[in-house]
Order: C-alpha cells, then sequence, then structure tokens
C-alpha cells in the first residue's frame, strides 16, 4: 500500500464479462440446493446469456470460516477447494453469516479455527485468483432475523440492516486493498428486500398487504429471515443485475428450482415490481456496478483530491483536499465497525486532527463533506 493515500470522484460505466461461470459458497440465504442460482440461469437464458453456468457449496446457517475449513463435508453441492482450483469460475459470490457483526473478527460458535470474515474472503479470493486471474468476487449481503417478540420489530431491522452495511463494505475494502488490483464487490439482496418490505408496508406492492408474508412462516418469531419461494425470485433479480450489470425488467417471471420442480411464480404484476427494485437498488450501489477511477487528467478529479497522511500515523492525521471542505465530517471505526472517533465541523483546505485516544493497528476512516465521500484504511503505531 502506497502513502499517501490518494482517493478521487468516480464515474459509473457498464462492464461486460466474457463468461459467467458462477460459484456460490454460502448458507441458506442462497436457498436449499441454491434456488436462487437456478433462478438466475433461467432469467438468463430469457435475456439471451449463453455464459452462465453455476455450482456451488452449501452449509446452512454457518460463517465463512466454516465454510472454509469444512469444505470437503458441504451439506450440498461440491467442495469449494476443488472446484475453484479448476480455473472455471470467473465469479465468485460469498455469503457470510448474519449478523455479520458477531463474527467478523471470529467466533468460536462459528469455528474452533477462528479467523477473521477478512481472512476468510481472502483465503477464497487467493484461492479463485490462482487458478482464474480474471475471477470477480463479490459478498452478498443478507438481510438480518427480524425478531418479532420485541418492540417495533420493523424499526428495529431496519436500522440492524443500516448499522451492519458498512462492515460488508469494510471487508470488502480491506481485501481489496490487501490485494492490489482487485475489486471486492456486494450483491445488495439486504437492501433490496427492504425495498420491497416498504412497498408493500406503503400498500403499492400488488397482491400483498402484510409485509411479513414475504417472509417464511416456519421461521421461528424471534428470528424470522428465510425468504419465500417468491421472494427468493427477489434475491435472484438482485443477483442477475449485480453479475451481469444489467436490469432484469421485462425478464420472465416463471423460473425453476433447484431441484427441477416447479412453484407457483410470483404474478407478472409482482415480477415486474422485484425487477424495478432489483434495478434500482443495484443500479444505484457503487459497490454493486462499481466506479472505475477517472483519468488523472481531468479536471474533476484535481478538484477533488485528497490526501489522508501520515499512514501510519503515531498521533496526529493531517486532512488536505484540493477543493475545500465545507462542514466536514471525520470519522475512525475500529475493524468490527465501532465508532471511535470523530471530528466535525471541518472547513477549508488543510487541518491537523488528533484521536483523542490511543490507537495502536488498523482502523478504517470515512470523511463526508455533503455528496463527497472518502473511506479508506488507517495504520495506527
Amino acid at each position: 500500500m502506497k502513502y499517501p493515500a490518494l482517493f478521487t470522484l468516480f464515474a459509473f460505466p457498464i462492464l461486460v464479462f466474457s463468461q459467467h461461470n458462477t460459484y456460490y459458497i454460502g448458507h441458506s440465504g442462497f436457498g436449499w440446493d441454491l434456488i436462487v442460482g437456478e433462478m438466475v440461469n433461467d432469467l438468463a437464458a430469457d435475456a439471451g446469456i449463453d455464459t452462465y453456468e453455476y455450482g456451488f457449496q452449501f452449509i446452512g446457517g454457518t460463517c465463512l470460516a466454516n465454510q472454509w475449513f469444512n469444505h470437503t463435508e458441504p451439506q450440498g453441492g461440491t467442495d469449494s477447494h476443488i472446484e475453484l482450483q479448476t480455473g472455471d469460475y470467473d465469479m465468485l459470490v460469498l455469503a457470510e453469516q448474519i449478523p455479520i457483526q458477531e463474527v467478523i473478527l471470529g467466533s468460536q460458535f462459528c469455528n474452533e479455527n477462528v479467523i477473521t470474515s477478512y481472512q476468510s474472503v481472502d483465503n477464497f479470493y487467493d484461492m479463485a485468483i490462482e487458478a482464474n486471474a480474471s475471477t470477480q468476487v463479490y459478498l452478498m449481503e443478507f438481510h438480518n432475523e427480524i425478531d418479532l417478540t420485541g418492540n417495533d420489530p420493523y424499526q428495529t431491522w431496519i436500522d440492524l440492516n443500516s448499522t451492519m452495511r458498512p462492515l460488508w463494505e469494510q471487508v470488502a475494502d480491506s481485501v481489496s486493498e490487501i490485494n492490489i488490483g482487485s475489486d471486492i464487490r456486494i450483491v445488495p439482496v439486504s437492501a433490496a428486500f427492504q425495498a420491497m418490505v416498504d412497498s408493500v408496508r406503503a400498500g403499492v406492492f400488488p397482491g400483498i398487504t402484510d409485509w411479513l408474508e414475504l417472509f417464511d412462516s416456519n421461521d421461528a418469531p424471534e428470528a424470522t429471515i428465510h425468504p419465500t419461494e417468491m421472494t427468493y425470485y427477489l434475491a435472484a433479480c438482485v443477483h442477475f443485475a449485480t453479475i451481469f450489470q444489467e436490469s432484469p425488467e421485462g425478464l420472465t417471471n416463471e423460473t425453476f428450482a433447484a431441484a427441477g420442480w416447479q412453484f407457483d411464480p410470483p404474478t407478472v404484476a409482482q415480477a415486474a415490481m422485484m425487477q424495478a427494485i432489483a434495478w434500482q437498488v443495484v443500479s444505484t450501489d457503487p459497490y454493486a456496478i462499481p466506479p472505475i477511477v477517472m483519468s488523472i487528467e481531468t479536471e474533476l478529479e484535481a478538484e477533488n483530491h485528497i490526501e489522508i497522511y501520515p499512514n501510519p500515523f503515531t498521533d496526529k492525521i493531517t486532512i488536505h483536499t484540493t477543493k475545500s471542505f465545507k462542514d466536514a465530517c471525520f470519522k475512525i471505526y475500529q475493524l468490527d465497525g465501532k465508532l471511535i472517533f470523530q471530528e466535525l465541523n471541518i472547513t477549508g483546505n488543510k487541518t491537523s486532527i488528533q484521536p483523542t485516544m490511543k490507537l495502536e493497528g488498523i482502523y478504517f476512516f470515512e470523511v463526508t463533506d455533503g455528496n463527497r465521500r472518502f473511506k479508506g484504511r488507517l495504520i495506527a503505531n
């Protein structure tokens, strides 16, 4: 990593891949027997895309650390280590246990060989890239459990989703920074499900009036999370939009589960709304359709250049920008996402900041100023 850290604004292109052979590693967020993968297959076929093939390793209700260490005994699919080492896949989608806060730094409840989410993703990344240098790695951000026994389950749920999102970004950013030139992306299933719930609560989703109908009624009241067969369709639309970087709008509402049996599909109107929600969420999420750094010669970049130095630092951090801050905020987070320091009301082109506590190790920082947002990693000596 080079110091000082440099950041620029981004433009958003549509990228085209020659193949989309996708390998999924994760839990029931993908559906048993990988319902989502088979649905994506049917959406791709309807879109005239013949470059999609998929494989998977399924271990229910567990973290990526377990997926890494127990790859020889999956509950469904195939051994991920054997499959990834073939080099046949150029897309890898990883699903971490949720809420990610509980496992991001490792958990004895997850695996006796404790490794963090950062290490798990990096391990799978290294294995995939070694076999196929063009592999694109994704994290599926699944929504969190709903506790129907508590007060205001909906508000508690959306607050939890909002709190967890930065942690998914931190894992993606950390692995991207470790592996120069990589670009770990996010499949934003959580945001899409929340948008769908909101549409039901607003009374505009066709044929459904109770938002809890979107989730499996067999789940425990304190841990309601699984989609229904119909709402797995929404997840498939999000995956389709992220992997192919195009809208699923207008595609078929009739898809098949991986086992080969057909279930009652969403209506055409319901499918159309889920397709629109998926594309709206994916197309506006820079971690799903990623930015490309603009040319260093562009005027726009020159106006938004920012430096954070020294990095590593001991006690003081200097922030310098070519475009003056008007009312910026500087924040430092621990690796588990906990905010430990912030400086508000930053103005001008240059400022020195001294955190109020002794810091040592690796942290994440974020600078926001209106529509400008800069993120990165800090190392404290």
